[in-house]
């Protein structure tokens, strides 16, 4: 049996934990090619105009898996306790039928951990009948996802990006006759692609945003391609999940979003770390949860003095805006590092000496 996995939204995030369940599974998992304009344009077609960038990408890259038994479209209810995923998510498997090719059928399963590791357990292993698999292996098959999940979110820890990390999994695995096993191995110490350099003189920039925005090279128009040319840059996905819990005790209510409380416990942390220069948020145009959290971690900044950009992008964003905003905030960023903060980011005058004109 051959699967499609769409390399769009939860791809960035999840795929290293369902690669691992289809893995021991023996099932074959073929993904989407990296986007291109020819897969925007077909999600432009299948989508609806009033759906944000990212699902619009989604139906692109579904339209692009090609010669697959089944695709694959789980519901991603909740990945942690006591939050929900953004309700786009919920409603992803039904939004986006329109998407998928005639002749292909959509494989489904509900992945809430609100309900607890058993609720999700039993929900694989109901899924797994469909796959002609039993209790055991699919008890199998979430031991090996969850390794997987841990691997990567432990080399994203590290600073590696997604790419890198994937790579490292794949090749630490190994098959044996009866078991999969992942070797636990020390990451290597040398300086890989994709790694963030800790001592450094270059300026450190915080890219801030969800993993399917931030690490998606074309629709973001490479922004972190073209950071990565001029400065260190530090992910959401490098802080691990305890920190940006920590970071998030101040708040008087907790947010729903799992997504949102790791881009803000993240921003929070960017934002009271001296070594960060400056912090660019990335977001996409009609992106309801970020509309708020992007607010918030404004306001943080603002009152740091941290210097702060936000940037909103769709499909008819250019690249001349983009360069023209991105070079003029890390002028001013480098301005006012070379200069000892004197240089305002928000107006205010920060003039040491009181009687200077």
């Amino acid at each position: 049996m051959k699967i499609g996995f769409p390399r769009a939204l939860f791809y960035f995030d999840y795929f290293p934990f369902w690669a691992g369940f289809f893995h021991r599974l023996d099932i074959e998992v073929v993904t989407s090619p990296a986007t291109h304009r020819q897969i925007l344009e077909q999600g432009l077609k299948k989508a609806s105009d009033e759906t944000c960038l990212p699902l619009k990408l989604l139906a692109g890259h579904i339209q692009a898996l090609k010669d697959v038994d089944a695709i694959f479209l789980p519901r991603m209810v909740s990945v942690e306790a006591d939050t929900y995923s953004c309700p786009k998510f919920l409603g992803i498997p039904e939004s986006i039928l329109t998407a998928v090719p005639a002749g292909v059928s959509v494989l489904t399963v509900v992945l809430n951990w609100r309900k607890g590791r058993n609720q999700v357990l039993t929900d694989l292993q109901v899924f797994g009948k469909q796959l002609g698999k039993s209790k055991a292996d699919i008890q199998e098959a979430f031991r090996e996802a969850q390794e997987w999940q841990k691997r990567y979110q432990d080399s994203m820890g590290t600073g590696w990006d997604f790419e890198a990390s994937m790579q490292e999994i794949e090749r630490r695995a190994t098959k044996c006759s009866t078991n999969y096993q992942i070797e636990h191995e020390p990451l290597e110490e040398t300086r890989e692609e994709g790694v963030v350099l800790k001592d450094t003189d270059r300026l450190r920039i915080a890219l801030v945003g969800h993993s399917y925005l931030t690490q998606e090279s074309y629709a973001s128009l490479n922004l972190l391609g073209r950071l990565r040319e001029k400065t260190e840059v530090e992910l959401v996905q490098h802080i691990k999940q305890e920190e940006c819990d920590a970071h998030l005790l101040g708040l008087r209510k907790k947010l729903f979003w799992n997504h949102s409380r790791q881009i803000f416990g993240a921003g929070n942390k960017f934002v009271a770390d001296h070594a960060i220069d400056g912090i660019i948020y990335l977001s996409c145009f009609g992106c309801g949860t970020d509309s708020m959290v992007q607010e918030m971690l404004a306001r943080k900044a603002r009152e740091r003095h941290k210097p702060y950009m936000m940037v909103t992008l769709d499909e008819h964003s250019g690249e001349a805006g983009l360069v023209t905003r991105l070079e003029a905030f890390l002028d001013m960023v480098e301005r006012r590092k070379i200069h000892e903060g004197h240089v305002s980011t928000y107006g205010e005058r920060l003039d040491r000496d009181s009687n200077a004109l």
